[in-house]
C-alpha cells in the first residue's frame, strides 16, 4: 500500500462529519486506518482484470462495478480506488448512486496514487506530428500572421472531431494550454463607430409576445460600423462561408451578449438576431465588441480557427510543440456524478476537455461526497455542479479556464433546512481563458464558502442568493475590471435573502474603469435583504466597496474600509417608484413574474405570506416586521452600520434620497439607519501597507479597531491536497505594484479607447500560476 501521511485520517473525519467546519484543522493528524479493500485503476489495465495492484482496472465504470461486489454490507468496510499516473479517455459519465454507501469511519475513498496524477480527459485528443506549419502563399495572404510567426495547419479527418470543431461554444487546448477562438482584439475591446440600427429587441419574462425568428439569410440584430478598423479582411472571410461572433457591451456596461455575424459589407456589421437591449448607446463611453472565429484573426499565441469547409484546424500554440505534444477538443461528458451517494471522497485527481453534460463534475444529491485536491480545467462546461444533498463540496481544489466555476447549492427554501454544502480553500480564477467570463454560484441555505481565493475574472465572479450562508476568510481581487455595475460579491432582487454572513474576508483592486457605471466590493442590489457584512478588509475597493441598493435590514459593522472612494452606500432613490407600480403586476399591466415584481416573487420562493408563517416568522422576526410595514418595506430601513474604520477615502458613508450633489444626505439624519461609532483612523496602524499586511502593529488600540483575522484570510496550507501555498506577500505587493499610483475609482478620469485595454488587463492567473498557485500547473508553467 502506498504509504499514508498522518493527517490525512483527520482530513476524512473532517470532511465526513466530525469536524468539517473548523478552523485551519490541516496541520494536525491521528494515525491512519487500515483499508480493508482496495482496487487498482490504472489506464495499461484492463476491465477483465480482478483490480489488484498487479492486474488494475482500465475504466472507472469497471471500478464502480467491483466496489459494489467488494461492498459486504453498506459501510461495514472502508473501500479504498488507488489510480495510477496517466491519461483516462472519458466517454461516459460514471454515476454514483445509493448503492455506493460508506460511513464516516468506512468512507470509499477514490484516490491518486501518492505522488501521481491522474488525468480524466473528456476530449478528443489528436497527435500533432500532421501539423504543418502554413507557408502557401495562398494561405498567408488569408491569415497575415503566418509571415511573421509560426501557424500550423492540421487537417481533421475524423468526423468526431469536425462535429466538436464546429460550435461557436467549441474550445480545445494544446498539451494542456487553453486555446481560444481567433478574435480582434487579442486584449480587451475594439468600438463601435456608427450604430445604423438598434435591432430586434426581446428580453425573455419580460417583452410579450414569442421570440422573433431569425436566420443567418434573414438576419434581424443590430446593424453598426467600426472604428478606426478596415474591416474589409472581415468581409471576405464571411463571404468565404466564415461564421463570425460578436461579443460584447452593446447597450449597458453590465450585461455582456453574444450575437452570431449574418454579414459585414461595406464595413457595416450585421448581427443576425435579436438582443435584450438592442444595439445602443446608453453610456458616456463607446459600445464594446469582440469579433471572433474568423481566420483573418488569428495572430497571437493561443489561438484557433476551425474551417469547416476546409476541415482543417489552424493554430498558434502557447508554446513550443514537441513529438509528443496533443490537441484536446472539448467533447466527451465529465466522469462522475453522485446521485445518492454517501461517504465518497474522491482526491487528486485533475479533469479536463469536458464539453457535454451539466458539469465536469456533478453532485445531485446524496451526503458527505467530497472532492480534495482535485483540479478542473480547460472545460467548455461548468466545472462543478452541486445542486443537493448535505455535507458535499470541495476542498483545496484549483478550479481554472472553465465557462463557469462552481455552483453550490443545496438545502430547503421552504423549511430553511441547510445542506451544509461546502467549497473550502480552493482556487478560482482563469489563466488563459480570456474569453471565459466565469462564475461562483451559492444558492440553497445554510452553505459554507471559506478560505477560497478568487481572482481575475472580468464580470462579477461570485454571487450569491437565498438564506444563512457562511461567506468567510476569502480573498478576492482583480474582479470586474472591464464591465460597469457588479461587484466582486453579488446578491440582487431578492428580499428573502437572509441570515447570509459576509465576515473576514479581504477584498482589494477592484479597479474601475473610468465614466462606466460604478462598481462594488460587497453588492446587495435591487432590495436584497438581511445581510450581515461584519470585519471585512477593504482596500481600492471599487467606487462603493460595500454598495447597498435600497435593501432593508442589512448590517454593516465593523469593517475597515481603506484607500477608497466611497465605504458604505445605500439609496432610496427608487422605493417611492417600486412601490406604486405593484398594482401593475397585478393587474397585467406589467408582466407578471418580473425581477420588480417583489412581493409575487417573494411568495413564489417562500411561500403566500411566507414572511408571516413558520419557520420563517420565527427565524427571521425582522424580516417579518420589514415585510408588515407596506410602502416602507421598499426603503432601506432597519440598517444598521456601526463601529467600521475608514483611512483615506472620498466619502465614508453616502446615504442617497436623489441623483445629484444635492441628493446626498448625512446618514445621521435618516430615523431609519442607526449608525454609531465609525471613525477614520491612519494607515500607520497597520503593519506593512506596502505589501497589503493589515495586521495591527504591535501595541494599537485593538479593543476599538475590528477583530479580523487578516493572518488567517485567503488559502491556507494543507499538507494532504495543497502543501504549498503562493507567497501572499509576493503576489499581494504585485498587485499593489502594478496598480500603484491609480485610484480604484477616479470621478475625473476620461475613457481613451486607445489605451483603456492596456490599463484594464492584468492577467493576474498568470500571475498566480508563476507563483505555485495551481496545484497541478501545466508542465511548461510550472514554478
Amino acid at each position: 500500500m502506498p504509504a499514508q501521511t498522518l493527517s490525512r485520517s483527520l482530513l476524512l473525519a473532517c470532511v465526513f462529519g466530525l469536524c468539517a467546519f473548523a478552523d485551519d484543522v490541516f496541520e494536525v493528524g491521528v494515525a491512519h486506518q487500515v483499508r480493508a479493500a482496495e482496487i487498482y485503476l490504472s489506464p495499461d489495465g484492463d476491465d477483465r482484470n480482478s483490480g489488484t495492484a498487479d492486474a488494475p482496472m482500465k475504466t472507472l465504470a469497471a471500478v464502480a462495478d467491483a466496489v459494489l461486489a467488494s461492498q459486504p454490507g453498506p459501510g461495514k468496510e472502508p473501500i479504498t480506488v488507488w489510480i495510477s499516473r496517466g491519461r483516462y479517455s472519458t466517454t461516459e459519465t460514471v454515476a454514483f448512486d445509493q448503492r455506493f454507501a460508506g460511513t464516516p469511519e468506512n468512507p470509499i475513498t477514490l484516490r491518486a496514487v501518492d505522488g501521481e496524477l491522474p488525468v480524466f480527459d473528456s476530449g478528443l485528443n489528436l497527435p500533432l506530428a500532421d501539423a504543418k506549419v502554413v507557408d502557401a502563399p495562398e494561405m498567408m495572404e488569408r491569415i497575415p500572421a503566418a509571415k511573421s510567426q509560426r501557424v500550423y495547419a492540421l487537417p481533421i479527418s475524423n468526423e468526431r472531431f469536425r462535429n466538436a470543431l464546429r460550435p461557436d461554444s467549441a474550445s480545445c487546448s494544446v498539451d494542456g494550454h487553453f486555446m481560444t477562438r481567433a478574435r480582434f482584439p487579442n486584449v480587451g475591446f475594439a468600438y463601435i463607430d456608427k450604430i445604423l440600427s438598434e435591432g430586434a429587441v426581446y428580453a425573455a419574462g419580460r417583452t410579450p409576445g414569442s421570440r422573433p425568428k431569425w436566420s443567418l439569410d434573414n438576419p434581424i440584430g443590430g446593424r453598426f460600423t467600426v472604428r478606426e478598423k478596415d474591416v474589409s479582411a472581415w468581409t471576405r472571410e464571411m463571404q468565404n462561408g466564415g461564421h463570425a461572433k460578436v461579443t460584447g457591451y452593446l447597450a449597458y456596461d453590465w450585461y455582456r451578449q453574444s450575437h452570431p455575424v449574418a454579414s459585414v459589407n461595406d464595413s457595416v456589421v450585421q448581427l443576425a438576431n435579436d438582443s435584450r437591449y438592442g444595439v445602443r448607446n446608453v453610456a458616456k463611453v463607446p459600445r464594446r465588441f469582440i469579433i471572433s472565429n474568423l481566420l483573418c484573426e488569428l495572430d497571437s499565441p493561443g489561438e484557433f480557427y476551425f474551417d469547416p469547409k476546409q476541415s482543417v484546424l489552424y493554430f498558434i500554440p502557447g508554446a513550443e510543440l514537441t513529438a509528443d505534444s496533443i490537441l484536446s477538443v472539448d467533447g466527451g461528458p465529465g466522469p462522475l456524478r453522485f446521485d445518492g451517494a454517501s461517504n465518497v471522497l474522491v482526491e487528486g485527481i485533475l479533469v479536463e476537455g469536458v464539453g457535454k453534460g451539466v458539469a465536469s463534475i456533478e453532485i445531485a444529491s446524496g451526503n458527505n461526497v467530497v472532492l480534495a485536491g482535485c483540479t478542473i480545467r480547460n472545460s467548455s462546461r461548468p466545472g462543478v455542479v452541486i445542486t443537493g444533498g448535505k455535507r458535499c463540496g470541495l476542498r483545496s481544489c484549483d478550479i481554472y479556464d472553465v465557462v463557469n466555476h462552481l455552483t453550490l447549492s443545496g438545502g430547503d427554501l421552504k423549511t430553511l433546512e441547510p445542506a451544509n454544502n461546502f467549497a473550502i480553500n480552493c482556487h478560482f480564477t482563469q489563466v488563459n481563458a480570456s474569453d471565459y467570463y466565469g462564475a461562483v454560484r451559492l444558492r440553497g441555505v445554510g452553505n459554507v464558502f471559506r478560505h477560497n481565493l478568487l481572482h481575475n475574472a472580468p464580470g462579477q465572479l461570485m454571487t450569491f442568493g437565498d438564506c444563512d450562508h457562511l461567506i468567510e476568510r476569502n480573498e478576492f481581487f482583480n474582479i470586474g475590471f472591464e464591465e460597469g455595475d457588479g461587484g466582486a460579491i453579488y446578491s440582487g432582487a431578492a428580499m428573502w435573502s437572509w441570515g447570509n454572513v459576509i465576515r473576514h474576508n479581504f477584498i482589494h483592486h477592484l479597479m474601475c474603469i473610468p465614466q462606466l457605471h460604478p462598481r462594488g466590493g460587497i453588492y446587495p442590489d435591487d432590495l436584497d435583504q438581511g445581510e450581515t457584512i461584519e470585519e471585512n478588509v477593504f482596500y481600492k475597493a471599487a467606487h462603493r466597496a460595500v454598495l447597498l441598493n435600497g435593501g432593508a435590514g442589512h448590517r454593516v459593522n465593523r469593517n475597515l474600509f481603506l484607500e477608497g472612494y466611497i465605504g458604505i452606500y445605500n439609496t432610496q432613490t427608487a422605493a417611492k417608484k417600486l412601490y406604486e407600480q405593484m398594482p401593475k403586476f397585478k393587474s397585467g399591466e406589467l408582466k407578471r413574474g418580473d425581477k420588480a415584481d417583489y412581493l409575487y416573487r417573494v411568495e413564489q420562493a417562500i411561500g403566500p405570506d411566507g414572511w408571516n408563517q413558520e419557520p420563517w416568522a420565527s427565524r427571521f422576526p425582522l424580516f417579518r416586521q420589514i415585510m408588515n410595514q407596506g410602502k416602507m418595506r421598499y426603503y432601506p430601513i432597519h440598517c444598521e452600520f456601526t463601529g467600521n474604520r475608514f483611512a483615506n477615502n472620498f466619502r465614508n458613508i453616502e446615504y442617497r434620497v436623489a441623483s445629484g450633489d444635492q441628493g446626498v444626505k448625512d446618514v445621521g439624519e435618516v430615523p431609519f439607519i442607526h449608525t454609531d461609532d465609525n471613525r477614520d483612523i491612519g494607515m500607520n496602524l497597520f503593519r506593512d501597507p506596502s505589501s497589503l499586511d493589515f495586521r495591527y502593529v504591535e501595541g494599537a488600540h485593538t479593543a476599538r479597531l475590528p477583530n479580523v483575522p487578516f493572518e488567517k484570510i485567503g488559502l491556507i496550507r494543507d499538507p494532504d491536497h495543497r502543501p504549498h501555498v503562493p507567497e501572499k506577500v509576493a503576489y499581494r505587493t504585485a498587485v499593489r505594484k502594478h496598480f500603484a499610483g491609480r485610484a480604484s475609482y477616479d470621478p475625473q478620469a476620461i475613457f481613451d479607447p486607445d489605451t483603456i485595454n492596456e490599463s484594464t488587463y492584468f492577467n493576474t492567473g498568470q500571475l498566480l500560476t508563476n507563483l505555485g498557485g495551481l496545484i497541478h500547473p501545466p508542465p511548461s508553467e510550472s514554478p
